[in-house]
Order: C-alpha cells, then sequence, then structure tokens
C-alpha cells in the first residue's frame, strides 16, 4: 500500500521539529501574561417590547426612523436598525401579531380589540 498525503511527506518532520521553539516561546508568553476571561455578552434587549410600548405611546402610525429613535430614547441606549427592523417583521406575523403594517416602512400598534385580547370593559 501506498502512502499519501502528510503521511509521505519527508519534509514535514523538519518542519515541525522547526516550529518547537516557537511553541515553547509561545507557551511561556501565555504562563507570564495569561489573557483574561472575557466579559459576559450585553443582555438581549427586549426589542418587540419596546417597539409595541413605542406605537402605543404614540397612539398613531409611525415610520421605522421614528420608531427607532423614539426606541433608544425610550431604553435610553444606541440600538442599529437591524433588530428594530426585525422586531417590527416578527410583530407583524403570529396567530396573534402586536403591529401592523400601514404601508412600506410604516407602522402602527394593533389595538386590543384588533389582536382578539380582552378589553378593560371585557374583563370583568
Amino acid at each position: 500500500m501506498e502512502l499519501n498525503g502528510a503521511l509521505s511527506n519527508p519534509r514535514a518532520g523538519v518542519e515541525l521539529r522547526e516550529l518547537a521553539p516557537l511553541r515553547e516561546r509561545l507557551l511561556e508568553l501565555a504562563q507570564s501574561n495569561p489573557r483574561l476571561p472575557r466579559t459576559v455578552p450585553a443582555r438581549k434587549l427586549p426589542i418587540l417590547d419596546t417597539v409595541t410600548a413605542v406605537l402605543r405611546l404614540a397612539g398613531q402610525s409611525m415610520a421605522v426612523a421614528e420608531i427607532h429613535a423614539a426606541s433608544e430614547a425610550l431604553l435610553g441606549e444606541p440600538l442599529t436598525r437591524k433588530p428594530i427592523k426585525a422586531a417590527l417583521s416578527a410583530g407583524t406575523i403570529g396567530e396573534s401579531p402586536r403591529l401592523r403594517r400601514a404601508r412600506r416602512g410604516v407602522y402602527e400598534a394593533r389595538t386590543a380589540r384588533a389582536t382578539g385580547a380582552p378589553t378593560a370593559a371585557g374583563s370583568e
């Protein structure tokens, strides 16, 4: 049986031996200056809840840019457009969507009656 690939490479042993001093030096550096553990990733923000709250507080249709700015103000920290747009999309689908797309780039909160949720008068 003929050996092919890495097992048949006569230079591999020579090249690997040349890497041994580098490996030792890197291990010494790692031991003398160990890396600190990474910090815990940022918590997941409740973007869909925030977007829904913004639209309900507004009481009218809003453009994506307005929703984005109001969501940042409500949370008190900067947000990228991507999670806002994802939340708007997610909020318009499903069995009981929270949001309604009024037209391209404009959304509004669904009323309790439109979502099938019980109202204050109906919960007695």
